[in-house]
């Protein structure tokens, strides 16, 4: 059963066990010998010890026979009873939340129909309080019987050894028959004492094999877990979870392939019944189609998982989720991108209302390890964060995104990556020897400023829509260009706020690439095609500063056709993590050659030493000041790749050249961690 416990229980107080309008603190257990799994209370696992709430548990004979009272069931016993035991593990000294485990005890007497009545009561301690949050307590019975209209169906039990919020573990219900829908009668349901969904997925029981060879097979969730289990080390063997993430891709695959009861989530099923999808076709891991770039004509949103009316893409696909969240999006045949013929797709990739700090991950579905890489970071609760990413496309046409941080996600593809080009004129990346600034509206080291600024430095103003001006000394070449790869930056912002980048000239845009704030620096990467005369617009919603770096370039069908710059997307893996031990961070001001082609650790891409390139992810983590990372093949340019607050976790997408030797140098301005990942490279 359970029970909320008001913060207004007075010290001293005992738990009141009606869960009407009455009071009863007598919780009457019928049974010869009762025996508790224990009492439990949810509010107060992660608390410091002096702010638990701090109960005892005690054990009460009735002297009188309760039976041949008026109100047999809910007869009050006070002045009619003894207490005989009191059991308290003392939670202000440090116990954990729970009472009473493994508790046995045995009436004296005999009353009632099955061997003895007890009475059992739960008194909060004196010098304790319940808290700013009302406890939600449980009490589990092995044995024994409770009050009549006091107790509840099989729910949680109550004897954690960990907490049950963990995430390297998984309540794991039971369908029996194997081969059924039906939820097996024995099978703990939710939800738990705090509120969620229990159990997090179902598994097939009821199963025969060489040991259990009888009609009714081996059955329980001592059957159901062994399987859950065996699905799990498949996934691990497989390299497509990691022990922090299985739970969070087991309870996808029960939602997308197993879903029962109600339409998601329940406290019956659980995600769902437990079925793995088919193994994917080969290659499994790896890919090996030469792609060419192929821009849409203006970023399209196909998915965003807010509820009406912002829902875009499968119905299926509506927020918010909670934390440790996968699923699947179908990306081919959506917003430009071809049903057939793409080996990966670029985007912006936007969280919203996240409920709490961390990371998200776009990568290919059944093709990559979840929470192996990070494709964006938050490190403000809530707020809108986006970042480009190029996503190779996984099994079926799809691209899996994990929400360890929950809340919603938003994809806007700008491009797609077409495969089995040979050779292709258009389409290539070409990055320039040196990244350029060609846009700076504050001004600074002799960056152009917009025409329409007239010499003078200023914000952009809120509305604005501003030409970038071409670098005269610019390595980009003034034909067989279709796009350009820029790093946009706002600072300095009034408040918060998004910029667009896009084709000067373009009519009625509605795209967004950055979100930017009046606290830190932010940039995003963009794969942009140019407008009228060769030339870029930005558009500000607020006041800020903007500065646009070009990195590279796409080529157009004017070109002599060739292979240089043809993508392969592969395995996204972590090509370098300075937290790793001994961590090593990168010292503020100082430059560091980090190897990307060639290596070896397990988990890491596969990049030959013939690339001339790479599309990643870099992120900055635990800096210990506000700055800017800049991350380049040769002599340091002007420019730089993403910028962070102090203490904060930044992600920014990069397409970055490589040096002779299949390494990139980086440098932050302040002391701080350097991650990148790698999620394909470009043929010299």
């Amino acid at each position: 059963m359970r029970r909320t416990v008001p913060t207004n229980l007075a010290t001293g107080g005992y738990v009141d066990f009606d869960p009407g309008a009455g009071v009863d603190t007598w919780l009457r257990l019928d049974g010869a010998n009762v025996a508790l799994d224990g009492v439990r209370w949810a509010n107060d696992w992660y608390l410091p010890a002096a702010q638990k709430s701090d109960y005892s548990v005690e054990f009460w004979v009735p002297t009188v026979d309760p039976t041949t009272q008026s109100n047999p069931e809910h007869w009050d016993p006070t002045g009619n009873a003894s207490r005989i035991t009191v059991v308290d593990a003392h939670q202000t000294a440090g116990a954990n939340p729970l009472e009473a485990a493994d508790m046995q005890f045995t009436p004296t007497n005999s009353y009632g129909s099955y061997g003895g009545i007890t009475y059992l009561r739960i008194k909060l301690n004196p010098g304790s309080s319940v808290g700013a949050t009302p406890d939600a307590m449980e009490i589990e019975l092995a044995s024994g019987l409770t009050e009549l209209g006091y107790s509840q169906a099989s729910g949680s039990s109550a004897r954690p050894v960990v907490d049950s919020r963990s995430i390297g573990l998984i309540a794991v219900g039971a369908v029996d028959p194997a081969a059924g829908s039906v939820i097996a009668p024995y099978s703990s349901q939710g939800p738990t004492t705090d509120g969620r969904i229990k159990p997090d997925l179902s598994a097939p029981s009821g199963l025969t094999s060489t040991i259990y060879t009888g009609a009714s097979g081996f059955q329980g969730t001592s059957a159901a877990a062994p399987t859950a289990a065996g699905a799990a080390a498949i996934l691990q063997g497989a390299h497509l979870a990691n022990p922090l993430t299985t739970s969070a891709l087991l309870r996808s695959f029960a939602t997308e392939y197993g879903d029962l009861g109600a339409p998601g989530a329940d406290n019956v099923f659980g995600a769902g019944k437990l079925v793995l999808p088919d193994p994917p076709a080969a290659p499994a891991l790896g890919y090996s189609a030469r792609s060419k770039y192929v821009p849409l004509g203006a970023p399209t949103r196909v998915l965003d998982t807010r509820p009406a009316p912002d829902h875009v893409g499968p119905a299926v696909l509506t927020g918010p989720y909670p934390t440790q969240t996968v699923f699947e999006f179908h990306v081919l045949g959506t917003g430009g991108v071809p049903t057939t013929g793409v080996s990966a797709v670029a985007i912006n990739l936007t969280s919203v209302g996240s409920l709490s700090a961390g990371y998200v991950q776009a990568y290919p579905s059944l093709r990559a390890t979840t929470g192996a890489t990070s494709t964006l970071n938050i490190s403000s609760i809530g707020g809108p964060r986006p970042n480009f990413a190029v996503v190779p496309v996984g099994e079926g046409g799809n691209i899996s995104v994990f929400l360890p941080v929950g809340g919603e996600a938003v994809i806007d593809v700008m491009g797609y990556f077409a495969d089995n080009q040979t050779t292709s004129s258009d389409g290539r990346f070409v990055p320039i020897p040196t990244p350029e600034r060609w846009m700076d509206t504050r001004g600074l080291g002799g960056a152009p400023l917009p025409l329409s600024f007239g010499g003078r430095p200023r914000l952009a103003a809120p509305g604005e829509v501003i030409d970038v001006p071409v670098l005269r000394t610019t390595a980009v070449p003034a034909t067989g260009v279709s796009a350009l790869v820029v790093t946009l930056t706002a600072a300095d912002a009034s408040a918060n706020g998004f910029l667009r980048v896009m084709p000067k000239g373009m009519v009625n845009p509605q795209h967004s690439n950055l979100n930017c704030t009046p606290e830190s620096a932010v940039a995003n990467v963009a794969i942009v095609p140019l407008g009228a005369n060769g030339q870029l617009s930005v558009g500000t919603q607020r006041s800020v500063n903007i500065i646009l770096d070009v990195v590279g370039y796409i080529t157009s069908g004017t070109t002599a056709a060739g292979t240089t710059g043809l993508f392969m997307p592969i395995t996204p893996g972590r090509a370098a993590d300075t937290r790793l031990a001994p961590p090593s961070p990168l010292i503020g001001g100082s430059i560091r050659r980090f190897q990307i082609t060639a290596l070896t650790a397990v988990g890491a891409p596969v990049v030959p030493g013939s690339a001339i390139g790479i599309s990643g992810n870099l992120t900055v983590t635990q800096p210990q000041a506000s700055g800017w990372l800049k991350v380049f093949p040769g002599f340091e340019p002007p420019t730089s790749n993403l910028n962070y607050g102090m203490s904060q976790t930044v992600a920014a997408g990069a397409l970055l050249k490589l040096d002779g030797s299949g390494g990139v140098n980086a440098r932050m301005s302040k002391t701080g961690h350097v991650i990148i990942d790698v999620n394909g490279y470009f043929l010299p």
